[in-house]
């Protein structure tokens, strides 16, 4: 089966074309309901997952085997050991450049690279193979040397604090979120850009938001090793509602395992020092000054969000944010 791109551009009626011509459905053939197309991009896209994963396995060999990393166990070569701090997202709210930062500290050494999605998407591999994720080193000069990941969908997947939990129950957990309008809205560009979003307008992919997920949770706590795409990739509206997926996180760990950050305090001259000193803090990292500007990494390019829209999700996000406050103990200002 050929790859499936789908352009920003493309007409719903050119893309029903091109799928019954794939499914080999003759010109004469009454119309697919729109229910049917959408379960077919689904598996489309599922596939398309499935072949990136492999080839992202393939490449995370090749790496170890440079390490000259040697396992008897697992897939492929693996060693390492189990990391000492996982930023766990939220998506688009700043993951990659807290992660560059934090790999810029002589004491942080990176992972092969910065989203293993280990327990989430790779749960099935099997420890041995998270491990070769990370170099062995736990000491330079005499100091602690720490390692670690940054997976976004981390937060948001419903089996990921009990999985994270029983294999590395002492670990610190850093969540960055973002105002979750300007959140949503910059998922939606990012899905365009990678081809996976058929919705030409941001308010009709929020609209089809929920007819998306109809059953897609239900499916994932029903049966573990299920992977959803349009949980993964279609969620502009649930992955904002931070307050949820924070206290599915407290079920398993303590709140003094946890950094809550304000992801526009990352790029705020003024506040910046004080969130990289709570950072540093909280991962008992010393003090370490970064030179010249903080770095700024996938910052996308996108129209102005219509002001009728934007005034819509505030509304939708007040009640939500309010009680993410009052678990927080402070006000984030959205």
């Amino acid at each position: 089966m050929p790859q499936i791109r789908i352009n920003t551009m493309l007409g719903i009626a050119r893309l029903k074309a091109f799928l019954n011509l794939e499914g080999g459905v003759t010109r004469g053939a009454a119309p697919e309901p729109a229910h049917s197309l959408e379960r077919r991009l689904q598996a489309a896209n599922q596939r398309l997952a499935e072949q990136r994963r492999a080839l992202e396995d393939g490449q995370q060999k090749i790496a170890r085997l440079r390490r000259g990393l040697r396992s008897k166990d697992g897939p492929g070569l693996s060693a390492g050991r189990l990391p000492d701090f996982t930023i766990i997202g939220g998506r688009k709210c700043g993951t990659g450049l807290l992660y560059r930062l934090l790999c810029m500290h002589p004491q942080v050494e990176k992972a092969v690279k910065k989203e293993v999605h280990y327990f989430d998407l790779n749960y099935y591999w099997g420890t041995a193979w998270y491990r070769g994720h990370f170099p062995e080193v736990t000491e330079r000069n005499g100091q602690k040397v720490l390692t670690g990941e940054a997976s976004p969908y981390y937060l948001f997947h419903p089996h990921v604090p009990k999985r994270m939990a029983e294999l590395v129950p002492r670990i610190k957990l850093i969540a960055s979120l973002r105002n979750p309008v300007d959140r949503a809205y910059s998922h939606y560009y990012h899905e365009i850009r990678k081809n996976r979003e058929p919705m030409p307008t941001f308010e009709e992919a929020l609209e089809a938001e929920e007819g998306r997920l109809e059953g897609e949770l239900e499916c994932m706590l029903s049966h573990e090793h299920y992977a959803s795409a349009n949980h993964a990739h279609f969620t502009y509206l649930s992955r904002g509602i931070y307050v949820d997926q924070l206290k599915n996180w407290e079920k398993h760990y303590g709140r003094d395992q946890i950094l809550v950050l304000k992801s526009e305090d990352l790029f705020d001259e003024e506040r910046f020092p004080g969130v990289w000193k709570s950072l540093l803090d909280f991962l008992d990292l010393p003090e370490w000054h970064l030179e010249g500007e903080v770095p700024r990494v996938n910052r996308g390019d996108y129209p102005p969000m219509d002001p009728a829209t934007r005034d819509r999700l505030r509304e939708y996000f007040e009640p939500h944010n309010q009680r993410l406050y009052e678990c927080l103990g402070r006000n984030l200002g959205w």
